[in-house]
């Protein structure tokens, strides 16, 4: 079998890259030894109730991000989030705090003492500083303050990234907030001549598979996906790439050539994927890319069962609490099509980087503290109606002090074979748009280099 460009992974990064080359009429095989599409997204749809168990939403940044998803034929699917989800929940000291995407709502929720609203409001006249490879705890007590550190960015490090700011590279995890301190000298200013955020949430009508499935449709125009099939002993001749595929199902095997590889596959993955001794030296930073375990436990309950008025997108938990939820979101208040009429669903998240052992306990336990959890902070009473659990053995690449040196490795080894390309949430951003928007980008270089 002959293909342009073989693609390692199905998830949404590699169906990014195959969609773009299938649009620009190039042939792509597509492999990956799960027996589904869609990686990391994860929908269940039962008796009425639309449950995300991996990425509830998608984060548009502009219309360009609209335009992807039109190209992919969900113009007509999608879901805007309901303008009542702007507002987010942080709980510090026992109590939620609402608060809306503007400073005004940061320093008039309660959430910040007076002394820390004032070190807040101080943040334009601190001084640019900071050095390479600075934490994002760092960052943020320097320029916000110690209180605004722990209560505003540690849950957001937690929500997003299941990480431990004091251990995540800011210039990495967040880059676009550490060049504002670097063009305006001051994010609060540099927030503020930017203009208005634009960016919308949105889900699709069936939930996040629905694009997955419309990433693949729009693959198979040109391309092929194998599912349930791994690529072993990827080799480089004169001739291109040559790999040997193996399906899971009964150990049937077919040899392909291709002119290029896209790897989307993650790094803890890479040792069990097909490259030889020579091509793993040389990925030798990787083998120390962390991915903490995370645990989603999302349950539906009579809305009578629920005291919160669940009027928002969901709550963050600041690490000084001691909790062991790191958030909860609220999908029935944030879509339309979450829940059967007069429940509610709601979504958990356990573990990451200063809990993995949490995230590793057995049901029994989970639930126990998820009950706990949510009668102190939702007021929820009795056991819920449905509820499914979804394990994440490694969940999110962090990006700590070595996510640098490792891109680094990856920029040279691309230098070096330029048929060769890596592609995921491993690098260059984790979101769902990120790696959207990058194999995109991705797939459009690779038509367009004969």
């Amino acid at each position: 079998m002959k293909v342009d460009v073989m693609i390692l992974g199905a998830g949404p990064a590699g169906l990014a890259v195959g969609a773009a080359l299938s649009a620009a009429g190039r042939q792509s095989l597509v492999v990956d030894p799960a027996d589904r599409t869609g990686g990391s997204i994860r929908t269940v749809r039962e008796d009425g109730w639309t449950v995300e168990t991996g990425p509830n939403t998608l984060q548009l940044e502009d219309e360009s991000d609209l335009a992807l998803l039109h190209g992919y034929g969900l113009g007509d699917e999608i879901l805007e989030a309901r303008s009542e989800s702007a507002k987010r929940f942080i709980l510090s000291r026992g109590r939620l705090h609402g608060l809306r995407p503007s400073p005004l709502s940061i320093l008039t929720s309660g959430l910040l003492s007076p002394l820390g609203r004032l070190r807040l409001l101080a943040e334009p006249f601190i001084r640019r500083g900071g050095h390479a490879g600075e934490t994002v705890a760092a960052f943020a007590r320097r320029r916000f303050g110690a209180e605004a550190a722990a209560r505003l960015m540690d849950p957001v490090v937690s929500g997003v990234h299941a990480g431990d700011p004091d251990r995540l590279d800011m210039s990495a995890c967040f880059p676009s907030v550490h060049r504002l301190e670097a063009e305006h000298g001051s994010v609060i200013l540099g927030l503020m001549r930017r203009g208005k955020n634009r960016r919308r949430i949105v889900g699709f009508r069936k939930g996040m598979q629905q694009l997955a499935d419309a990433m693949a449709a729009v693959v198979a125009r040109t391309g092929e996906i194998r599912t349930g099939w791994k690529a072993a002993k990827l080799r480089r001749d004169g001739q291109g790439w040559t790999a040997r595929l193996i399906r899971n199902a009964d150990g049937a095997e077919e040899e392909v050539r291709c002119d290029k590889v896209v790897i989307t596959i993650p790094p803890w993955k890479w040792k069990e994927g097909p490259f030889d001794e020579s091509l793993l030296g040389k990925l030798a930073p990787w083998t120390r890319c962390e991915a903490p375990p995370v645990t989603v436990v999302a349950r539906g309950y009579d809305r009578p069962a629920v005291a919160h008025p669940l009027d928002g997108f969901g709550y963050l938990t600041p690490g000084e609490e001691g909790r062991r939820v790191l958030g909860c979101l609220f999908p029935s208040s944030a879509l339309p099509g979450r829940a059967p009429e007069g429940k509610v669903l709601l979504c958990c998240f356990l573990g990451g980087s200063r809990q993995p052992a949490v995230a590793r306990r057995d049901d029994a336990e989970i639930k126990g503290v998820v009950d706990r959890e949510l009668a102190e902070t939702l007021g929820v009473s009795g056991k819920p109606e449905r509820e499914w659990i979804q394990r994440w053995e490694q969940a999110i690449p962090q990006y700590d002090h070595d996510q640098r040196r490792r891109e680094a490795c990856l920029d040279a080894l691309e230098s070096e074979e330029p048929s060769l390309r890596f592609h995921g949430a491993f690098r260059g951003g984790i979101s769902l748009m990120q790696a959207m928007r990058g194999g995109e980008a991705l797939g459009r270089r690779l038509a367009g280099a004969r």
